[in-house]
C-alpha cells in the first residue's frame, strides 16, 4: 500500500551521541552532526569518565571546525554564525564508572528521539562503550538508535559531510510490526534529502504470510519487496552484502523471550555482523509518534 509522504514521518527533536573519543566514535559523531544539521535537531554529545567530570572539553569533537570543513560555515566562524544554522549543540562530561547508568540518567532528564553511537565488535573489552554495552543501553532506554560499526565509514563522510545512501534494507516480520521501521527509514531519507534511493523490504518466510505495510512515496524513492526462505539473520546479512546496502533499518522489541535471552534478538545478531550502519527502531516508543500536520 502506497501512501503520501507526510503520513508516518517522525519528529527528531533531540539527538544524543555518547562518545569515547575513539576514531570509531568520530565516525558516529559525523553521522550525529549531519543528522542534527539536516533535521535542525538539538544534539547532545556526552562522554562518561570514571575519573573526572572537569568541564574541559578539549578532547570533544570540534563542531564548528567540522562544519567549516564541510563548507557549511566559513573559516573562523563565530558562535553567532553557528546559532544562525538553527540547531543547538551541547557538550557534557559526566563522572561515573557505569556509562549505561549515566546515559540513562541523562535520558530520564532529557529524552532523546535518536541515539547515534559507535560499536566496537573488534575490541569488546577495551572500550567504555563496546558492542554489548551499546546494545544494553539501547534496550534499557528504548530509544531509537543508529549504530555505526567501527570498521566502516558509514553513510556520512566525516571529511566532507557528504551523504551516500543509495540502498536501504528493511527486514520485516510480524512481530514486532515493521511499520515503525519503514516510517523511520523514510524520516531519515527525507531529513537528509537523499534521492534517488532504493528501499528494499525483505521478508524471510512464505509469500502468502507477508505482513502488509504502508510504503510512502516521493519522487526519487523506489520500493522493492522481496521474499525468501532460510535462516533469518543469514538471509538479511547476505542480502545486505549482495546489494551493497548503505543502511539496515529494523523494528525491534530487543529481547522478549527465552530463546532471545540465549541467542540475542534478531536485531542484535544482525548488528554484531553487519558491515553497514544499523538503525534499531523500538516499537511503542514515544519517539515513534507520527508527526501531526
Amino acid at each position: 500500500m502506497v501512501v503520501p509522504i507526510d503520513e508516518g514521518l517522525l519528529r527528531i527533536r533531540h539527538i544524543l551521541h555518547p562518545t569515547d573519543f575513539s576514531q570509531a566514535s568520530m565516525t558516529a559523531f559525523g553521522h550525529a552532526l549531519k543528522l542534527g544539521l539536516s533535521m535542525t535537531s538539538d544534539l547532545t554529545i556526552l562522554h562518561v569518565d570514571p575519573i573526572q567530570a572537569d568541564p574541559d572539553f578539549e578532547n570533544f569533537p570540534r563542531v564548528r571546525a567540522t562544519l567549516s570543513r564541510w563548507g557549511v560555515l566559513r573559516e573562523g566562524a563565530t558562535k553567532e554564525d553557528f546559532l544562525a544554522l538553527g540547531f543547538g549543540v551541547r557538550k557534557m562530561l559526566s563522572k561515573g564508572d557505569n556509562p549505561v547508568a549515566s546515559i540513562l540518567q541523562l535520558l530520564w532528564r532529557k529524552p532523546a528521539d535518536l541515539m547515534v553511537l559507535a560499536t566496537h565488535p573488534e575490541d569488546p573489552l577495551g572500550k567504555w562503550l563496546p558492542d554489548t554495552v551499546g546494545q544494553s543501553l539501547a534496550r534499557k532506554s528504548r530509544t531509537m538508535s543508529l549504530f555505526v560499526p567501527g570498521h566502516c565509514d558509514g553513510f556520512v563522510s566525516l571529511d566532507t559531510g557528504n551523504v551516500r545512501i543509495q540502498r536501504i534494507l528493511i527486514p520485516i516480520d510480524h512481530r514486532p510490526h515493521p511499520q515503525a521501521a519503514v516510517d523511520a527509514a523514510c524520516t531519515l531519507v527525507a531529513g537528509l534529502g537523499v534521492r534517488p534511493v532504493m528501499c528494499e523490504v525483505l521478508y524471510v518466510g512464505e509469500q502468502s504470510d507477508r505482513p502488509q505495510l504502508r510504503l510512502p512515496q516521493r519522487d526519487g524513492w523506489l520500493w522493492k519487496e522481496s521474499t525468501c526462505t532460510g535462516i533469518v539473520v543469514d538471509e538479511i546479512l547476505e542480502t545486505a552484502e549482495q546489494h551493497q546496502s548503505d543502511l539496515i533499518v529494523m523494528a525491534t522489541e530487543w529481547r522478549h523471550g527465552f530463546l532471545d535471552a540465549l541467542l540475542g534478538s534478531t536485531t542484535e545478531r544482525v548488528l554484531r555482523r553487519a558491515d553497514c550502519p544499523v538503525l534499531a527502531v523500538p516499537v511503542n516508543h514515544s519517539a515513534m509518534t507520527p508527526r501531526r500536520p
